[in-house]
Parts: structure tokens; C-alpha cells; sequence
């Protein structure tokens, strides 16, 4: 992409406010003539107020006359339209070749900034994508959260991860994908346990050929796309090929494959006789909000759903949250259907379709039907996005009662939406890591999880100033980067760590922030009590009732950050105890590396093995065993048969 960039600069202070000529007002410190310095080009405009804070991002084929349609007597676009250009202190432009360039900058500068008056697309739930790697030269399938461009295969997203697993186990077991992880070169011995199973056939070891593998992952992706007739014929093909050879087995396998796929396939539901990819799009609006629904169809079949929400401003189109959705949405995507079916047309609907043509490869209709079959479809779609909203609101309405009842227990001021979460991990004051955690409206809300490593300790078990740093490091970020500041902050520890919170605290000028610990609150006059929470400067604790959606809420919280924590110090302590054992061996490169842990399994079946299985191994050295015996020591010479039966010798 080429893009060109200039900025039109807000008028100094001496300047009076230009009304516009037309009679609308100006904003206060907004220099008009910048508008005319503006190109009759493709291109992105970005909308700044006086402290440089982005506003608003939008695209436009003539940069000029989008800008200007902004400030004329009647935008036609609501009150937020004016209540925004009433802010606007300057804008700034990137000039790009064409319109969809334009439009894929548009996206990707809203996920940077995210912008208050853009409408930000806010996915209910992450839901996982399957991946085929098929950049490898043996693929195999995995579960990820995201797509990424590793040049790999992608498909979903799926409703439920529990369902996406027994698929993956399915197609190990009905299309012989292996299931190790890592390449070929990385397995530590042979035949492992799922060829002992029957689920793959052995590539690693040369039983399956590279073309007889690749046929298999075609069969899967096919099964995969709801290509069942093509895949069905091509099983029977495969059978009778099989049975006129007299290769019984494969042809008894072959046989196995196809009954399989066609049990699955009787239990799906159709839900259209044309068949082909589709995703249908519906959209039901309440209030201040938009609630999507995505179905996704494949090959005639319905594979799936994902619910979105998006805050509307008033005036907001359809058309036009139409439009910001589906951008958003498809920028993160790797697969498109041959048909997009949208509730109401998007003013920039041709674009759209030949930017998702462009990135397909193959046509995109992005559609609005008005009747017919394709109508009814994005009907169902719309009357299930009004269902799943007003459960959504039944839930909301559970989650505010129960942060109401939090509020009256701890006494905060207000109600405490946002909570974040603090835990220390270390073993005996090693690899001592901090976790924090954030839920909102009492949904975690990942992009709020952070890890941390302890500074201010070293070598000791020093929870209390530990726990001090990570909650000073925390609110100082929050305050430096005027971020929502959160209505509780829970410690899982005692009086120590809270006392500990509270100064950090009260140095970075937040004291007023609502906090508590929860600790462990069992004792012989208490014995059904399992956990109390401490307020600070309070030397009662606070009891709730055991098993209340209060309770169990920041139990919950509780236990998701000393899950994080715990995680986050197992994954340190397990890096650096690797790092601590060859890496440091002088001489010995990545490769001789890989090679000493593939033949004995550990970095302790290295420290076990003789001399003289270690010279076993290709390219190693009497010169690299003196330096692994030097810094890792061992054994130096074979055991004798007594010694390797645990056999000790009598005095």
C-alpha cells in the first residue's frame, strides 16, 4: 500500500472561531482553511480535539468533500455528528491508491486508537478457529484463538470448544492426521502412542508416504468444507480400488471412514437446497445498542453461530453499523464465503464486496436480499440476535444485583463494574512472578490480564513487597494513561498483602479506590466459613453468606488469578530451569542440542546417560562430554548389571 501523509494543523489562540459559511457553527480552535488544503483523493481522515486524543476515523474516495460534508448546516448523521465536530481541534490525512486501500487502513487505524466515536465491535466471546498447518510439509490440526498469516489453513470460528475437540479427535481417528506436536525431526522415539492406536499411520517413520498423507488432508479439508458427495464418491472410488487389488485392509479402513462421515453428516441440519458458503448476518437494535448474529453455512450446512454487540450512538443507520461490523469482522478473518447476507444495505456495500473479493481471491456477493429463500435466512438471523439480546439483558440484570450486593457488603460508593485482581507465585522465593486479572460486569475480560516480574525482590519470599510493586506498577499505568480506573481492586492474601496494597495506593495518589483482600476464613468457630474478606483499617473481616452469587463471584475472580499466577510461575521456573542445563554447555550449538534431548527424552536422561551413550549421539564430542559433565555433571562410566537392577553391594 501507498500511502501519503499530512496533517492541517488547529489555529493558533489568537485566532477568532470561523462560522461556517452556510451558518453552522465551528468548532471553537478549528482552523477551516485546513479543510481546503485537503486532497481530492482516496484516503483516511483522522479527527483530533485540543489535548491530541483521537476522535474519530473514517475513509473517504475524496478526502475534501468528506471532511467538509462534516461542518455544513445539516450532517443528516445525528447529534453525536455535531456533538464531535465540536471538539475537533485538528485533522490529520493519509492519502492512499485506491478506495480499498483506503478502507483496509480505516480498519486497522481504528484498532489502534479505537476511537470513542467510531463504532467498536465488541465480540461476546472468543471463540476458536481450527487450524490445518498446512505449511507444513506433514499438517496437523490444532485449536487457536485467533487466526494468523503463517500461510496456514483456518476455519471456523466454532460455537463451542468442546465440540471442536471431539471433531479434531474424529478426524485423528477417521483420517489418520497425526496428533504429535512439533515437526517430524522433533520426535523422541518410535511408533508412539497414536500409531499404537491405530490413529496414525506413521510418516515419522517412513510407513506413510507423503502423497498417501497430503490424500488424507484433502479428504479432512473437503469433510471439513461440507464437500460431502465429493468426498463420499471419492471413499467409495478408493474402496472399490482397494477390493479389486486385494488390498482387504485398506479397503475395510476405507469402508470404516465412510460409515463414520456419514453418521456425522446425517446429524447435521440443512438448512438451504442451494448449498455453497454463506455467512448470514442478522441484526436486532435496542436502545443504545446493536446485537449481531453470524451464522455460518457451509456447503448447505449450518457449522455454526457468534454474537456481537456494538454500542450505537443515536442516529446511528443501520446500514452504516452494518458496514462498521463487517469490516472489522473480516479484517481479522482468512476464510470468506462465496455470500455475505447483510439485514440492510451498507452505504459502501461495492467496496465491501471487492475488498473481500481481492482478499478471497474469488468473487464475494456481499447481498441484502429483499425476498425469497436468502430473506427468510437473514429473518432467522436477526429473530435469534433479538433473542440472544434479551437473554443477554436477563444476565446483565443478574450481574448488576449481584456487584449491587458486593457494594453493600464491602461499603463502596459506587458499584464496582470493573474489578482487577492481584496474586503472587514464587517457590520458596524463586522465579517470584505477580498476576493481575480483570472482570467486568462479572465477565473476565482477557485484554485486562497482565503478568509481572518482580523487581523489587530478589532471592527471598517477600509477598508483602512483591504485592506491593505489581499494584504500584499497575495503578501508575492506569493513572499515566488516563485508562478506566477500576471500582475494586481484590487481594488474595491476608492483612499483610492488603496492608501492602493500600500504600501502593496511597503513594500513586489513588487511595480512594474501593479495596479488599480474601483470605481464608475457617476456624473452630467458624468451621463451614471458607473464605472472609478484610477491609483496610478494619480488624473484623467481612463474612458473606457461603454459596451467595456474591460470594461465589469474587471467589471466582480469586481463584482465575491465582490460576493466572500459578501458570505464569510454572512457565518461568520451566524456562529457566531449561535455560540453566545446555544452553549454557560452551560448544554446544541448538542442533546438538535438539539431538541429545530426542535420544534421551530430558534434559535428566542426559545427566544419566554414560560417556559412552553420549558419543552415541551424532557430532557430539569427548570434548562436548567433559563440558556437559563440567556443568551439568553425571555419570561418567557404564553401570555395572547390579547397579542398573538397584542392586547395592553387601559390605
Amino acid at each position: 500500500m501507498m500511502a501519503q501523509k499530512g496533517k492541517a494543523e488547529a489555529a493558533g489562540e489568537k485566532d477568532a472561531p470561523v462560522a461556517a459559511s452556510d451558518g453552522a457553527p465551528a468548532p471553537a480552535l478549528f482552523d477551516r482553511e485546513a479543510i481546503k488544503r485537503l486532497p481530492e483523493k482516496p484516503g483516511i481522515y483522522i479527527f483530533k480535539n485540543e489535548s491530541g486524543d483521537v476522535l474519530y476515523i473514517g475513509k473517504a474516495v475524496k478526502l475534501r468533500s468528506r471532511v467538509r460534508s462534516y461542518f455544513g448546516k445539516s450532517t443528516g448523521r445525528g447529534p453525536w455528528i455535531e456533538k464531535m465536530v465540536g471538539e475537533v481541534s485538528s485533522v490529520e490525512h493519509i492519502v492512499t491508491s485506491t478506495g480499498v486501500e483506503a478502507l483496509i487502513l480505516e480498519n486497522n487505524y481504528i484498532k489502534r486508537h479505537r476511537p470513542r466515536h467510531n463504532l467498536l465491535l465488541r465480540d461476546d466471546k472468543h471463540f476458536p478457529y481450527l487450524k490445518l498447518s498446512t505449511n507444513e510439509e506433514y499438517p496437523r490440526l490444532s485449536i487457536v484463538r485467533s487466526p494468523a498469516g503463517d500461510g496456514a489453513e483456518y476455519m471456523g470460528p466454532f460455537p463451542a470448544s468442546g465440540r471442536l475437540r471431539r471433531t479434531i479427535r474424529f478426524l485423528h481417528k477417521t483420517f489418520n492426521i497425526r496428533a504429535c506436536t512439533g515437526s517430524l525431526d522433533d520426535k523422541t522415539a518410535k511408533r508412539c502412542i497414536y500409531y499404537q492406536m491405530g490413529q496414525c499411520l506413521g510418516p515419522c517413520d517412513g510407513l506413510q508416504t507423503k502423497e498417501e498423507y497430503s490424500a488424507k488432508i484433502g479428504d479432512a479439508l473437503n469433510f471439513l468444507k461440507g464437500k460431502n458427495t465429493e468426498l463420499e464418491t471419492k471413499l467409495r472410488r478408493d474402496m472399490a480400488e482397494h477390493s479389486e487389488a486385494l488390498r482387504f485392509e485398506k479397503a475395510a479402513r476405507t469402508r470404516d471412514q465412510l460409515r463414520a462421515i456419514e453418521v456425522v453428516f446425517e446429524k447435521q441440519e440443512m438448512v438451504t437446497v442451494l448449498g455453497g458458503d454463506q455467512d448470514i448476518l442478522g441484526l436486532h437494535r435496542k436502545d443504545d445498542r446493536a446485537y449481531f448474529r453470524l451464522f455460518f453455512v457451509r456447503g448447505g450446512r449450518m457449522l455454526g453461530d457468534q454474537g456481537f454487540t456494538v454500542p450505537l450512538k443515536a442516529g446511528v443507520g443501520s446500514g452504516e453499523a452494518v458496514s462498521s461490523f463487517v469490516k472489522q469482522y473480516y479484517m481479522g478473518q482468512s476464510y470468506f464465503p462465496a455470500e455475505v447476507l447483510l439485514p440492510a444495505p451498507p452505504p459502501d456495500a461495492e467496496l465491501i464486496a471487492r475488498w473481500l473479493s481481492e482478499r478471497r481471491g474469488r468473487k464475494v456477493a456481499v447481498l441484502t436480499p429483499r425476498r425469497g429463500g436468502k430473506r427468510r435466512l437473514v429473518e432467522m438471523a436477526s429473530e435469534n440476535a433479538g433473542e440472544s439480546l434479551e437473554r443477554d439483558e436477563v444476565r446483565l440484570s443478574k450481574d448488576q444485583a449481584t456487584l449491587e450486593a458486593i457494594r453493600r457488603a464491602l461499603g463502596l460508593d459506587d458499584l464496582p463494574a470493573r474489578i482487577e485482581a492481584f496474586d503472587i507465585s514464587n517457590l520458596h522465593g524463586s522465579h517470584i512472578v505477580g498476576a493481575s486479572v480483570t472482570f467486568r460486569e462479572g465477565r473476565p475480560l482477557k485484554d485486562g490480564y497482565r503478568r509481572y516480574r518482580i523487581r523489587s525482590v530478589v532471592g527471598q519470599a517477600d509477598d508483602f513487597a512483591a504485592m506491593r510493586e505489581i499494584v504500584s506498577r499497575r495503578m501508575e499505568r492506569i493513572v499515566n494513561e488516563g485508562s478506566e480506573k477500576p471500582g475494586l481492586i481484590l487481594i488474595d492474601g491476608g492483612k499483610g498483602q492488603l496492608s501492602s496494597a493500600a500504600q501502593a495506593l496511597e503513594e500513586v495518589g489513588v487511595a480512594d479506590l474501593g479495596l479488599c483482600s480474601i483470605s481464608k476464613g475457617r476456624t473452630k468457630d467458624n468451621p463451614g466459613d471458607q473464605d472472609v474478606f478484610f477491609l483496610p483499617g478494619v480488624s473484623e473481616p467481612v463474612r458473606m453468606e457461603e454459596g451467595s452469587p456474591e460470594k461465589l463471584l469474587l471467589q471466582r475472580i480469586r481463584d482465575e488469578v491465582h490460576r493466572f499466577a500459578v501458570t505464569y510461575h510454572r512457565s518461568r521456573r520451566a524456562k529457566e530451569d531449561l535455560h540453566s542445563g545446555l544452553d549454557d554447555v560452551p560448544g554446544l550449538g541448538p542442533k546438538r542440542r535438539r539431538d541429545l534431548l530426542r535420544a534421551f527424552g530430558s534434559l535428566r536422561g542426559v545427566v544419566d546417560a554414560t560417556d559412552e551413550q553420549l558419543l552415541v549421539v551424532a557430532g557430539v564430542t569427548p570434548r562436548l562430554v567433559g563440558a556437559i559433565r563440567e556443568h551439568l555433571g553425571g555419570r561418567e562410566n557404564a553401570e555395572s548389571p547390579a547397579e542398573a537392577a538397584g542392586e547395592e553391594h553387601a559390605p
